[in-house]
Order: C-alpha cells, then structure tokens, then sequence
C-alpha cells in the first residue's frame, strides 16, 4: 500500500474464546485500501486483531462487517485453510462500508459444525446452537 492508495480506517473486534482470554480489548484498528477485496480486507483484519486458536483446532467464527450486530460476510473455521464468504468475493471495501460503520466483529461460534453455521447463515435460517 503507498501513500496514493485511498483508504479507510477500519476496527476489527473479536469475541473472548475463555475467562483468561478477556484480561484486554481484542478491539485493533488498521487501514484497508478502498479497492481491496472482501478476501483480503478479512486477511489484513485477522493480521491486526489475531483470532485465538482452540484446542482440538475445531473453532468457528462468523464475520461480521458493521460490527457486533453487522451483518454475516464469511465464516471462518480453525481446520479450514480459508474463510467460506456469505459475501461477494468481488464486493470492495469501498462497497462493504458505504452504508455501514468501518468495523469487523469475529463472533466465536465454538465448536458448533462450520458448514452447518455456513449453511444456516447462507439460507437465513437460525444458527446451530455454539455448544454442538
């Protein structure tokens, strides 16, 4: 990113995985090119504000663009090797936040079955229970 390339100042936040994980704000902020796609803005959001790892590797998170009530854009899960998008993969920052606030919220959906979260979210049904 030079200094020309026009961009926003986003917060990504997080939701708490324990009690020890809750000591600090996980809240960070960071700066995405306007033009950058749903797939890297989430890459540079989970560089500034690190989701935790679980042990058993089997943790799911919803992304949420709009912050903690946002709307779903991906679901990300430990033992996948990238996020699945509820998004357009082609939407841009830009598009992403012309009506919304510039705040990425990863909600910690535990160890509750990722394609079935994926699914629900991407037929607007009602999550799995986190505790499957």
């Amino acid at each position: 990113m030079d200094n020309t390339t026009p961009v926003l100042l986003i917060t990504a936040d997080r939701d708490s995985v324990c009690a020890g994980d809750d000591c600090e704000s996980h809240a960070r902020s960071f700066h995405a090119p306007l033009h950058a796609s749903v797939p890297a803005l989430i890459e540079l959001a989970t560089r500034a504000c690190p989701l935790a790892s679980i042990s058993g590797g089997e943790a799911t998170w919803i992304v949420q663009a709009g912050g903690y009530d946002g709307t779903p854009i991906a679901v990300i899960a430990q033992q996948w090797p990238a996020p699945r998008l509820l998004a357009d993969a082609d939407d841009t920052v830009q598009a992403l936040f012309r009506h919304r606030e510039p705040e990425l919220f990863f909600r910690y959906w535990c160890q509750a079955s990722p394609e079935a979260v994926f699914d629900a979210l991407a037929a607007g049904t009602d999550l799995p229970t986190r505790h499957a």
